[in-house]
């Protein structure tokens, strides 16, 4: 979670604060740490608060000292506190760049659906294109988003930029994955820049990035019978 500590201290200093009641407390850490109030609330420890910024989650004191990293364990069920919020920050962020912005495949009415941060480039992604078949098969939609590892203004950006600005996103993503096809053309508005900050706040490195309908993380290629599996075997696990 480098990336996360470089956002919060940048620029914030983080002091010590007088006593004051919890909406007081609240206001006062998201003015330091410069996010929404709504993404401040009381930690699963006295003194503590849980702080949502995008798709990460992190702690700090009531006194604004002090910033804590890492998963908070219940030693009573053993359930990881941090990594179930974690799940429900991935999933709000992924909601609020909108399903507008990805380019789907899938059933009418698939058992699960997977979120995918994608790179043109990326030899594991294009096995996932040819894997997508049988994923369908199998009730499994998926959904992209663009990840163009190489940062902005590279090639991998350009070609990102070219199957999202297509007026068949899905032809030109298959065009793209599995002939090396591009449509050659660009758009001034696009979801390129939001998928690959989505994946820098994830520090991401590889692609593809999978999510799943639970929020989990899945960093890297699985073959389709052993993805869909894993899938399933999870759902019984859902509230």
């Amino acid at each position: 979670m480098r990336n996360l500590m470089a956002v919060f201290l940048s620029g914030v200093l983080l002091g010590a604060g007088s006593a004051a009641g919890a909406d007081d407390v609240v206001a006062r850490l998201a003015a330091k740490l410069r996010v929404d109030p709504a993404n401040i609330v009381p930690g699963p420890l006295p003194g503590v608060y849980r702080v949502v910024f995008g798709p990460q989650v992190a702690y700090i004191s009531a006194d604004g000292r002090y910033l804590l990293q890492g998963d908070i364990i219940d030693l009573t069920d053993h359930s990881n506190l941090t990594a179930i919020e974690r799940n429900k920050a991935r999933l709000i962020y992924i909601q609020q760049i909108g399903e507008q912005n990805m380019i789907m495949f899938g059933p009418p009415h698939p058992k699960h659906t997977l979120t995918v941060l994608t790179d043109i480039d990326c030899q594991y992604c294009r096995m996932l294109t040819r894997d997508m078949p049988q994923l369908n098969a199998l009730g499994v939609a998926v959904r992209y988003l663009p990840f163009p590892r190489a940062g902005v203004g590279s090639a991998s950006w350009n070609k990102a930029e070219q199957v999202w600005c297509a007026k068949d996103r899905q032809a030109a993503y298959l065009d793209a994955m599995l002939h090396d096809k591009l449509p050659g053309s660009t758009c001034e508005k696009n979801p390129v820049a939001a998928g690959y900050e989505f994946a820098r706040l994830l520090e991401a490195e590889g692609t593809p990035v999978i999510i799943t309908e639970e929020g989990q993380l899945i960093e890297g290629y699985l073959p389709a019978a052993q993805l869909a599996q894993a899938l399933d075997q999870a759902a019984p696990t859902r509230p």
